[in-house]
């Protein structure tokens, strides 16, 4: 019966695709999971011009800055209107995944999980266009295989524009900083419910800022506190086009039996000037980072090289403060603050006519993204983490390639490694420690209206974590490796 309703589903697709030309108000959010787009946008020359470590962005405001639209031109669905209308099928896409573990997930897929076996994905998108300054976006998900299956809206907001700020309200995810992944919100889980201010043009003040504000919604029962809730607060500076300066916070607070605030009270969540004192109505686990991204011109000595930069990001989970109440009056050098329970992220990105390459190291203490109230599930949501995919206590590193033989064919691979606990030294605590390996290859082929994607991953596991929550550890004496391998066929009008 499954399988009857897919094939239902996929023949009212191509019957629908003769009523509807490529079109898109380009107000709309380039989903964060649609990585090829950032990759594309961060690897061209005018990227280094703006602040782009907030996303999603509009497509008002990544077409101008890349070097090649036909790379991407099915993702942004290139034809634009900002007419009033309806367009009930934007895309129509299915991802079929093989794989011999018994539960995995895809990192940056926005909570794409398989078992093991075959899982079939289905995904519909489509709009509302209300004119210049407002759209109605919905995008649904279909994950089948041997044992259910569940149908889910993933995407669900209505967004306004008013000079230049967007206010938006529903179901989406963000991905916040400089690296492959957000540290404290990454487009790794599933979108959530959210109401959202943000900047979609720079403002103009002794360079160009990038800001936004949301507040979330968590629901979903867990073993600590059901249904928490989320704050976040993201402030991106160019003064220049060789330097960009970024910093973001977020708070998990609230849920089941803990207290509720007033508006005026916000402003406490967000500076976290109370958040030292234990077990108050403040009593709640907040994160801070800074970053830092430089440009390096090295298109002055190989002809060949487009963009080149180096990040590096550091935060913590815990603050000694001047503007916190147990601290009052200490400030710390050089910034007047100091962090505990330290994560950090640093690479290296460049990029030529027919190559993206990214080298990326990560690293989080064990304290964080856990806390003494949200001490299980911890910081997230739906059992995959918030920000870095693979949370607390890790140390990671990855390469990836995307290399381009034509502008419709490409092929990216990436290697990488990760340890976990990767930074505690605690035998007792912990006696054993997991090492993986991995390594995966994507081939991207463009033909007309369609994108026609192959897959294939190997994971390599010494001493394997039976736990699957990120936050948690359950780590035994046992080698393991499992793979992957997908394809995916996606429909653009």
């Amino acid at each position: 019966m499954r399988l009857k309703n897919s094939f239902i589903q996929i023949v009212i697709t191509f019957l629908l695709v003769f009523y509807y030309e490529a079109i898109a108000n380009p107000l709309l959010n380039a989903n964060v999971d649609e990585k090829v787009i950032y990759d594309n946008l961060e690897a061209s020359q005018k990227s280094k011009t703006e602040p782009f470590t907030i996303k999603p962005l509009n497509y008002y405001k990544i077409i101008p800055y890349l070097d090649n639209l036909e790379r991407v031109k099915l993702n942004l669905n290139l034809a634009e209107s900002t007419t009033r209308y309806i367009k009930p099928l934007n895309s129509f896409t299915t991802k079929l995944y093989i794989t011999n573990e018994n539960q995995t997930y895809l990192e940056g897929q926005s909570g794409l999980k398989l078992k093991k076996g075959v899982n079939l994905y289905i995904f519909q998108d489509g709009l509302i266009s209300l004119g210049k300054k407002a759209v109605f976006y919905y995008q649904f998900r279909e994950w089948i295989n041997k044992k259910y299956t569940k149908i889910e809206p993933l995407r669900l907001y209505f967004k306004y524009l008013f000079y230049k700020w967007s206010f938006e309200a529903g179901i989406d995810n963000v991905d916040l900083g400089p690296g492959e992944y957000g540290m404290l919100l990454s487009r790794n889980a599933k979108p959530f419910p959210m109401v959202k201010l943000q900047t979609e043009a720079p403002l103009n003040f002794i360079g160009k800022w990038d800001v936004v504000l949301l507040r979330g919604w968590l629901n979903e029962d867990r073993r600590d506190v059901d249904d928490p809730n989320i704050l976040a607060l993201r402030i991106a500076w160019k003064p220049t086009d060789w330097i960009e300066i970024g910093g973001t916070k977020t708070t998990m607070y609230g849920g089941k039996g803990r207290p509720g605030y007033s508006l005026v009270e916000y402003w406490d969540l967000i500076t976290s000037s109370k958040d030292n004192v234990s077990y108050s109505k403040y009593d709640n686990d907040s994160f801070a980072e800074w970053d830092v991204s430089f440009y390096i011109p090295l298109q002055k000595w190989f002809k060949n090289i487009k963009v080149a930069k180096f990040y590096y990001l550091e935060g913590g989970s815990d603050v000694t403060a001047f503007w916190q109440d147990e601290e009052k009056g200490e400030f710390r050098l050089p910034f007047g603050f100091q962090f505990h329970d330290w994560f950090y992220q640093a690479g290296v990105f460049w990029s030529t006519d027919k190559s993206i390459f990214r080298l990326e190291y990560a690293s989080t203490s064990d304290k964080v993204f856990v806390h003494h109230i949200y001490n299980y599930n911890g910081y997230t949501y739906k059992g995959l983490s918030l920000g870095y995919p693979y949370s607390r206590n890790i140390q990671s590193i990855f390469f990836k390639h995307r290399y381009y033989l034509k502008d419709d064919l490409s092929f990216e691979y990436k290697i990488g490694a990760y340890k976990q606990p990767g930074r505690d030294r605690d035998t007792i605590k912990y006696p054993l420690k997991m090492t993986r390996y991995y390594a995966s290859l994507l081939v991207d082929k463009r033909v007309k209206n369609l994108i026609i994607e192959g897959f294939i991953r190997f994971d390599k596991t010494n001493n394997y974590d039976t736990n699957p929550l990120p936050t948690q550890f359950n780590i035994v004496a046992k080698d393991k490796s499992f793979y992957i391998i997908g394809s995916s066929i996606s429909w653009r009008w």
